[in-house]
């Protein structure tokens, strides 16, 4: 079976069986920039699954900034996995339940990764931001490794330890209309070349409507937040954790 494949409208779809997943990646390493994708997830609630969208620089001690869809057998709902890895090191998330259905058509989601913050993006709404720096004090962040946009469709049971139901499968998710505004690396990996409006774009910050937009989806639903998590044993406790920085 061909799991992955574009059909005609150009949409890129990906499928996982209980033989095989799939996913795809950029062939250009970028290093800060704006990254939209339009996505549809699987039209029926699939227990344990994860659809990703995510960077990655896919090296040993890795960095990765992460969008997941995972199918939570706890809620019987999807929700969206925001998380950060640093030097291969994540423990970062924050999870969000949705206002409305994610298989029910495709939706926007959107990351910009600066070098001072990253902020993720539900249909242009602001829902979590992730900074450098905290007054004066620099926090671990991933700037010092480019980066792939990966997708992928995979086996979550790892995480949820719970099974999956292999009777709905083959399991599907749609990507289109995939848009960056974002700096590569070029000449061998020694020059770096931007979009013409990746400059500007990546030197903003939130509005404060949009700050209150982030705060109101925040309040409503977010469903796990790394820092809030007692029962977690960090090997070494996040720093913007430890010194009470106001996460998202």
């Amino acid at each position: 079976m061909d799991l992955a494949k574009i059909l005609a409208d150009g949409t890129f779809e990906l499928g996982m069986d209980q033989v095989t997943g799939s996913g795809a990646e950029t062939f250009a390493d970028y290093i800060f920039g704006k990254f939209d994708i339009q996505i549809k997830l699987n039209p029926t609630f699939a227990k344990s699954i994860v659809t990703a969208f995510y960077l990655n620089s896919k090296m040993e001690q890795h960095n990765e900034i992460d969008v997941e869809f995972l199918g939570d057998p706890g809620r019987n709902q999807y929700i969206l996995s925001t998380n950060v890895f640093i030097n291969g090191t994540g423990l970062r998330e924050q999870q969000f339940a949705f206002w409305f259905d994610p298989s029910a058509d495709f939706h926007n989601y959107t990351v910009i990764w600066s070098p001072k913050q990253i902020i993720w993006f539900i249909d242009g709404t602001p829902i979590r931001v992730f900074k450098k720096q905290n007054g004066t004090v620099t926090l671990p962040y991933p700037d010092n490794q480019s980066m792939k946009i990966q997708l992928s469709i995979w086996d979550g049971t790892a995480w949820t330890r719970q099974p999956v139901d292999w009777s709905q499968a083959p399991f599907k998710a749609w990507y289109r209309n995939y848009r960056t505004k974002a700096c590569t690396l070029t000449g061998n990996a020694t020059a770096i070349s931007c979009h013409a409006n990746a400059t500007a774009l990546l030197s903003k910050d939130l509005s404060i409507d949009a700050q209150t937009k982030m705060a109101e989806v925040q309040s409503k639903y977010m469903v796990y937040n790394y820092c809030n998590d007692q029962m977690k044993i960090f090997e070494n406790t996040p720093l913007e954790c430890a010194i009470n920085t106001k996460i998202g």
